[in-house]
């Protein structure tokens, strides 16, 4: 096969290298009329590899999603995937763009794909946010995280009584299709495995008076399976009814709704029943592939769906779009995560708890969450903490 003329690259999983990979994919690009863009891999590492292409990297990795097969039971990913990496690059006098800076050292742990990539910088803990004092109310507002799990990091409040973050599994929670999460055993914790901590972070900036329930339904790889959503929202509901409480569920993740797919109706209708009745509010990321396709769960009533950039109009590149997404915020290199500290010089552990910046309408709707927690807080305020 001809390598294609070089316009920019791609990151992939590494089963590209398999015999025949590449040329199935070009295919689906071909077919797509794209032509056939993928080179061959210009440099490969044990979880990632760089694909030269000669179309937009942003359009073939779009493709590449829509031509992704089904395959049974749908399932969800996490939308911190790009459309093309965020390594540094440069416009030649040509007008080709060349990746720059791109080594194992940095992309061994921060960058893995499916058909797109998900991207973090590696910054100090200085540049960090500074973390609001820990003096919850009586009765702090409480959001819900349907995600990787928030695991311990130093940046959060480490205290017993109150706790701002409760593990949902330490309140009888089980997700109805096991979530395995090898990470802390076998070192391998991708790219997506601080994909909650991160999400914990923000709401702590954006709601310093809130608390966190960690519901764990995603795996390493960033994949919630439907099976687990609607039971995880059966048992928030019977947690409320025995007492507990939730204000504001944050689903950040997602997947495209097919051409006429109804609405899942049960889902529907539990949203439904949890916001109108338990005044539960509901916030999902729109999706990070540059589409106005609608995305389950962000396009449902009952759920404010959050892009990134500051209006519809001034949105960021990734973020999908159209009236279906109700509200805006900022996206692109917020912060903090953890991470493996590969090159964390202020914690060089490996444990996971550095510092980065990332990017995605996750962390957007992270954003909206915090900030209606905190409103939430000064509603309670102002009626006494009723």
């Amino acid at each position: 096969m001809p390598e294609p003329a070089r316009r920019g690259a791609i990151l992939a999983s590494p089963s590209v290298s398999q015999p025949g990979e590449l040329d199935r994919l070009n295919a689906i690009l071909e077919e797509a009329g794209l032509g056939r863009p993928l080179g061959r891999p210009e440099l490969s590492m044990s979880e990632v590899v760089m694909l030269p292409v000669s179309e937009d990297p942003q359009k073939v990795v779009a493709a590449l999603r829509r031509g992704a097969p089904e395959g049974g039971d749908h399932h969800c990913e996490a939308p911190a995937n790009y459309g093309i990496h965020t390594i540094k690059h440069r416009t030649r006098r040509d007008g080709l763009v060349a990746a720059e800076g791109f080594t194992p050292k940095f992309s061994a742990k921060g960058l893995k794909s499916g058909h797109g990539t998900v991207s973090w910088e590696v910054v100090r803990k200085r540049a960090m946010p500074r973390k609001p004092p820990w003096r919850p109310p009586d009765w702090p507002p409480v959001v819900v995280v349907l995600d990787s799990g928030v695991k311990q990091h130093p940046w959060l409040p480490k205290t017993k009584h109150p706790k701002f973050c409760v593990d949902a599994g330490e309140l009888g929670f089980s997700p109805a299709v096991p979530v395995p999460d090898h990470a802390l055993d076998n070192g391998n914790f991708g790219a997506y495995w601080g994909h909650a901590t991160f999400l914990a972070g923000l709401i702590r900036v954006h709601a310093p008076d809130a608390t966190v329930l960690s519901v764990k339904l995603m795996n390493d790889a960033g994949k919630i399976d439907d099976h687990n959503v609607v039971p995880a929202l059966n048992w928030l509901l019977e947690h409320i009814e025995n007492g507990g409480v939730a204000d504001v569920v944050l689903m950040a993740f997602g997947r495209a709704r097919k051409p006429d797919e109804p609405n899942p109706h049960i889902l529907t209708q539990l949203i439904a029943k949890l916001r109108h009745k338990k005044g539960v509010e509901f916030v999902a990321s729109a999706g990070n592939d540059h589409s106005h396709d609608k995305t389950i769960p962000a396009c449902l009533d009952n759920v404010v769906s959050v892009g990134a950039g500051i209006s519809a109009n001034d949105r960021e590149w990734y973020s999908n779009y159209g009236p279906w997404v109700r509200e805006w915020r900022p996206g692109t290199a917020v912060s903090l995560m953890p991470l493996t500290g590969l090159e964390d010089r202020d914690n060089n552990e490996g444990d996971g708890n550095g510092f980065a910046l990332w990017s995605g309408t996750s962390f957007s709707a992270a954003v909206l969450a915090g900030e209606l927690a905190q409103a939430r807080a000064r509603e309670r305020a102002a009626g006494g903490g009723s």
